[in-house]
């Protein structure tokens, strides 16, 4: 009997033995086969991400990867090379501890894929499902990484602030940091991306990580300007053996951090960056950030000099090229008030920038007001001196010219002999940084053998450092000779000789305003330009003392003219002697719309408020526009004509609904609704953009080329034509008829012309009524009949299929679709 409890024992303790086994089988067979291969392949992916990331220094730099599915070969086969051997795993081993972190894997995998629908389903899955405490901190991780991929900010937070409560696994903490680095990096929360990096530089081991964690605390604490903990975290980046990347933008923030250092110090830092011979492709940028250090000590000149070398030095870094270019523009424009030189910068800095880019459209704005205030200080200059001129003894004259012509040809025998092959506007680059560069040995300055480069090609060109090129290259002296000749030749077409620059003189000289009609012309053009400058300082420069100035400088010149009233009321509203302008006012210009002004200040309300308003709605309707919300342009304007139809202003709204109809309709419907816009327009500013579109739109129809045939429909329009194509030759004839029709119809339709091809052209007439249409082509075919007039074709067409012919260049098509 105890025989029979023994066996029974051994029997339940095999059976349990068994269970034992076979998870432990479980767990093995899943971790070491499915799982490891699974986790490689996410690895490979990670690994790929990493390598093809382009960091940005100059913002917070990232610890992690940023996903791009276009920077990973093959990620979609990767994807389901993981998801496969993941759900093989769940399928043959469902009692395996691996189970639930391999659902958490195809949750990242389909992150990293950018399938956040799945992603974000899987890994809630895995959260609600499990108890493996390995498993939901995973999915919890990779949520907040999906949550942050896809901008929802608050539920990532969520997630973290949940995790943050949780003992996280010890194998999990680095990536959870990063991940959590990531989300508050985006949200620009700078207190919780420190503490995060904190906690990082505790237990990263990983050299090339550890660097980036370092170097993103040093930015922040530069951000924050505390300089002298920023320096210390940018050394030790530095010390770590850093790549050489990372080594240089350490150096170039640690610049940053030296700002309360003394001058001496700072420059003695950037010259040893200068003279380091591995920095000389980087040179645009050691000269950019020491600019920036001279501008933030308010050294404006050498900063300009140095973001010059910045310039001059500069290969290829268009980024770095904008904003060299700019901060000189900012540097004329700002601090030194010189808004010529302001205005070439900006202008340049223009071409170094993407119409995308944030910055643009204030740039743009900024240069054009500038543009304007140049070219109007421009015309006063050139018109003043030409008067000038004309007040002078004629050898005075011809001197002060024969010394410009001089002074011109010389300006051109430089620009022929100096080999400057960059298309920048600035100065020869000058080394700003102290006296100690005179008599430092010659190769220990990078700037002198750039330059000593610069000039040994311009004289020999670009020779190969071999034995005997005297020898190898005497094929070529023949070449080199004749090309000598030619630049000689240029160069004695420059040179002139005195007899000429007489005849140049006296040419020039005849075409000086000496008499008062021509002087009456250009002062009337001065008149203008003071006007326009002193609005531009006021309205657009907030240059409120420098607009006064210049109000009171054409009131002193210009007591007659035309724009008196109006600058004394400019006067009246900026200047401290307000009273003093008011009875100028009120005494001499009784009938001018100023003296209204000043009288009833409810008409000054009203106008200008109606002004201002129209202004607005116009800026809105734009706007709409430009986001191509044309029905939505058509019907404000269709209301609003209503109320505004009388104010002048009015017009620029009306062109905008004429522009938003034919983007409706396409490029005929744009040039009928230009033609109809500039058949009542009276504004020049608007009769003048009007044709402009115009002119653009015909020119884009002339080069167009449709292919096939045109697929004519049978639609229903709310606008409807009737055309009639013709020759060239019977163009006169036939519009005369159709005039003729439509005044004993007694209708008020407009007829406009347009051009199908080189040799073929039509009249067209609109109307929303196709029967009022169909009416007159009866008339007109009755009339043709009569007078022996012969016309390619006439019909009635809805504003779609008139589109399709214009655009095919073909009404042949058209008449056949139209016979049937």
């Amino acid at each position: 009997m105890q025989l029979k409890a023994y066996y029974l024992f051994f029997i339940i303790l095999l059976c349990s033995c068994n269970t034992v086994v076979n998870t432990l089988y479980d767990d093995t067979t899943a971790r070491y086969n499915a799982y490891f291969i699974a986790n490689e392949v996410i690895s490979e992916i990670e690994n790929e991400l990493y390598e093809s990331a382009e960091y940005n220094y100059d913002s917070l730099i990232n610890l992690t990867y940023e996903i791009d599915t276009n920077r990973v070969s093959g990620l979609k086969d990767k994807k389901n090379k993981i998801i496969q051997k993941l759900s093989i795993l769940i399928q043959r081993h469902p009692e395996s501890k691996y189970v639930y972190p391999s659902y958490a894997l195809i949750g990242k995998s389909r992150l990293l894929a950018l399938d956040m629908a799945q992603a974000i389903t899987t890994l809630k899955y895995v959260n609600s499902k499990t108890n493996n405490s390995i498993a939901k901190q995973m999915s919890l991780i990779y949520l907040m990484r999906a949550y942050t991929e896809k901008d929802d900010y608050s539920a990532a937070l969520e997630v973290n602030s949940f995790l943050k409560k949780v003992s996280l696994e010890k194998s999990l903490l680095t990536e959870y940091y990063l991940n959590a680095h990531y989300l508050y990096k985006k949200i620009n929360d700078l207190k919780e991306t420190l503490n995060i990096l904190f906690e990082l530089e505790k237990i990263v081991k990983n050299r090339r990580l550890i660097n980036k964690v370092y170097f993103a605390i040093g930015q922040i604490y530069l951000i924050q300007n505390e300089y002298d903990t920023a320096g210390s975290y940018f050394q030790k980046c530095l010390k770590n053996n850093p790549s050489f990347e990372m080594e240089f933008n350490a150096k170039i923030f640690y610049s940053k951090s030296l700002l309360n250092s003394s001058e001496t110090d700072i420059k003695k830092y950037f010259e040893k960056l200068i003279k380091d011979k591995k920095n000389e492709d980087k040179l645009d940028r050691v000269y950019y950030e020491l600019g920036l250090f001279n501008l933030k000590k308010e050294n404006y000149n050498k900063a300009i000099d140095n973001f010059k070398v910045s310039i001059s030095e500069n290969k290829s870094r268009r980024e770095l090229l904008y904003n060299s270019f700019k901060r000189v523009a900012d540097i004329y424009y700002e601090n030194l008030i010189d808004y010529k030189s302001s205005k070439l910068y900006y202008d340049s800095a223009l071409t170094n920038i993407n119409r995308e880019n944030k910055d643009y459209n204030s740039l743009k704005e900024k240069s054009d007001v500038l543009n304007e205030l140049v070219n109007n200080l421009e015309i006063i200059e050139k018109n003043d001196s030409l008067i000038y001129l004309t007040s002078i003894p004629e050898s005075g004259i011809l001197k002060i010219i024969e010394i410009n012509i001089k002074k011109r040809d010389k300006k051109q025998k430089e620009t022929k002999i100096k080999s400057n092959n960059q298309n920048f506007l600035i100065d020869e680059p000058k080394i700003i940084i102290t006296s100690e560069n005179k008599g430092s040995w010659y190769f220990n300055n990078p700037t002198m053998v750039s330059s000593g480069r610069s000039e040994f090609i311009s004289k020999w060109g670009n020779r190969e450092l071999t034995d005997n090129w005297r020898l190898s290259s005497k094929m070529s002296f023949s070449t080199l000779d004749e090309s000598d000749r030619e630049e000689k030749q240029k160069l004695n077409n420059i040179d002139k000789s005195d007899e000429e620059n007489v005849i140049s003189a006296k040419e020039l000289m005849s075409n000086l305003p000496f008499s008062q009609e021509a002087q009456d012309i250009l002062n009337k053009e001065t008149e203008k330009a003071y006007v326009a400058i002193g609005k531009i300082y006021v309205q657009k420069l907030n240059e409120k003392l420098k607009g006064i100035n210049t109000f009171k400088t054409f009131t002193e010149r210009f007591r007659n003219s035309e724009y008196y009233a109006e600058v004394i009321y400019q006067l009246y509203l900026i200047d401290d002697e307000q009273e003093k302008y008011k009875n100028i006012i009120l005494s001499d210009y009784k009938e001018t719309i100023f003296y209204k002004l000043i009288v009833n200040p409810d008409y000054k309300v009203d106008e200008f408020r109606e002004y201002n308003l129209l202004r607005t709605l116009y800026g809105n309707l734009y706007n709409h526009l430009v986001n191509e919300k044309n029905k939505t342009v058509i019907k404000e304007v269709d209301s609003l004509q209503k109320i505004y139809y009388e104010n002048s202003f009015f017009e620029n709204i009306n062109l905008l609904r004429s522009i938003a109809l034919g983007k409706i309709g396409g490029n005929f419907s744009l040039q009928f609704e230009l033609k109809k816009f500039l058949s009542g327009a009276q504004e020049s500013s608007t009769i003048d953009y009007a044709s402009s579109l115009l002119n653009s739109a015909e020119k884009v129809h002339d080069d167009f080329i449709f292919s096939g045939l045109p697929l004519f429909k049978t639609n229903e329009d709310e606008k409807y034509f009737f055309i009639v194509i013709k020759n060239d030759d019977e163009r006169e004839d036939v519009t005369v008829i159709l005039d003729d029709i439509i005044k004993e119809l007694n209708k008020k339709n407009s007829i406009f012309s347009f051009k199908l091809d080189d040799k073929t052209y039509f009249d067209a007439i609109s109307d929303n009524n196709i029967n009022s249409l169909k009416k007159i082509e009866e008339e007109f075919n009755s009339d043709l009949n009569t007078k022996e007039i012969k016309v390619n074709a006439n019909f009635v067409v809805g504003e779609k299929n008139m589109n399709l012919i214009f655009k095919s260049k073909n009404f042949s098509e058209f008449v056949k679709f139209y016979k049937k």
